[in-house]
Formats: C-alpha cells, sequence, structure tokens
C-alpha cells in the first residue's frame, strides 16, 4: 500500500478518554468550516490529504504547484514539519496529545492560511509518529473579530476596525481613504496591534486574533 494513503499504521494512535487525545483534535477540526487537513509521517511522506488541503496547497504555490507529485510544499510547511518533527524527537515531550500545538501563517496578504500543527506521538513499537496539519483561509467569513480576542488584547474600536479591513486584504492607504484618516495614522494603528499581538506581521495579527475561532 503506498504510502501516501490513508491505510498507514499511524491511525492506531488511541483517542483519550478525558477530553484530551485524538478526541480534542477531532473537535478543532469539526467546529471549523471544512479545513483542509494533512498528515505526514515523521519522516515526511504524505498519509493523508483532503481536497480542501489540495486545494489550498495549489493556491498558496500557484504555478510551482506540482498536482502529480504533490511533493512541492509552501515553505511554512515544511518549516511547521521540522518543527513538529523536533517535538516529537524530544524526550521532554510528555503531554497529552492535542496539548501542542504550533501556528504559522502562509500565503498573501489577500488570502491567508492560517496552519495549525500538533504532533502525534507513537504509543507503541509498531506505532508510526506522525504530524497533523491543520489548514484554514483567514478571510472575509472571519471578518467579526470575536469578543475574547478583544479583551485578551484591549483592542479599541478603531483597531477591531483595521482588523477587519487587514483580514479582507486591504492596504493601509485603502483603510485610511475608507476610514477618511491618514495613512500614518492607519500604519500607527497597525504598529499598535503588532505590538499588542506580539507578532511582526499583518498575517501574524490575524493568525492572533483569530486563532479560537
Amino acid at each position: 500500500m503506498s504510502r501516501r494513503s490513508i491505510g498507514i499504521p499511524c491511525t492506531t494512535v488511541p483517542k483519550s478518554t478525558d477530553g484530551g487525545g485524538l478526541s480534542r483534535l477531532q473537535e478543532i477540526a469539526d467546529r471549523r468550516a471544512i479545513p483542509g487537513v494533512l498528515l505526514f509521517s515523521e519522516s515526511g511522506d504524505v498519509l493523508f490529504m483532503n481536497p480542501e488541503a489540495e486545494a489550498l496547497n495549489r493556491q498558496i504555490m500557484g504555478d510551482a504547484y506540482d498536482a502529480e507529485a504533490r511533493g512541492v510544499w509552501p515553505a511554512e510547511v515544511l518549516e511547521l514539519c521540522g518543527s513538529l518533527r523536533t517535538l516529537l524527537d524530544s524526550p521532554e515531550n510528555q503531554m497529552a496529545e492535542g496539548q501542542h500545538e504550533l501556528r504559522r501563517v502562509t500565503g498573501d496578504g489577500k488570502s491567508p492560511v492560517l496552519l495549525r500543527g500538533f504532533p502525534l506521538a507513537a504509543h507503541t513499537e509498531k506505532d508510526e509518529a506522525c504530524m497533523l496539519i491543520i489548514m484554514e483561509k483567514i478571510g472575509r467569513e472571519r471578518r467579526v473579530v470575536p469578543n475574547q480576542a478583544k479583551e485578551q488584547y484591549r483592542l479599541t474600536s478603531r483597531e477591531v476596525e483595521i482588523v477587519k479591513y487587514i483580514s479582507e486584504g486591504w492596504t493601509n492607504k485603502e483603510i485610511a481613504r475608507h476610514l477618511e484618516i491618514s495613512e500614518h495614522t492607519v500604519k500607527e494603528h497597525v504598529r499598535h496591534l503588532l505590538k499588542k499581538t506580539k507578532t511582526t506581521t499583518r498575517t501574524g495579527i490575524l493568525a492572533q486574533i483569530f486563532q479560537d475561532t
């Protein structure tokens, strides 16, 4: 059987009965509108990729996408796999399944994609450690800033407006023109958002604000 199929023994990782484990990961996937799902072996082979993940990968890679080989991935996916592999190899990785979660953002400013990575450790010698990556669009359907994020980052009403327009791919100049303020003022709001969310990019702001929606 091909290692690209879902039939690899990775699926033998048991579900937890205390709310953790794969049950938590399943909840994460279920509460999102058709996310892209990627499953890699620890060595980096593709075990599973749903149509949504393939479509998002094609969107991100553009002309570089290879529909036959499926071996070309965004740099952020490869880097995330490397970080997940480090967690799997670490003897200190004793947390329950689903407790480790790494995030990255890929794609361009108008169509950013949030990547959520989870290391799935082997439980027996016959099991194979795996890496689960969930891919989610950050776009127009996510314009409503969660109340939890407003409180956590102490966002002002103006900053909430700015986040909404950033999520739609608007430039600073477009935001300034629409809100009838100076572009310099918009840049100051963005600077404050970067500081509050402890990120360095506009897509990083979106990843933090919408991480739990």
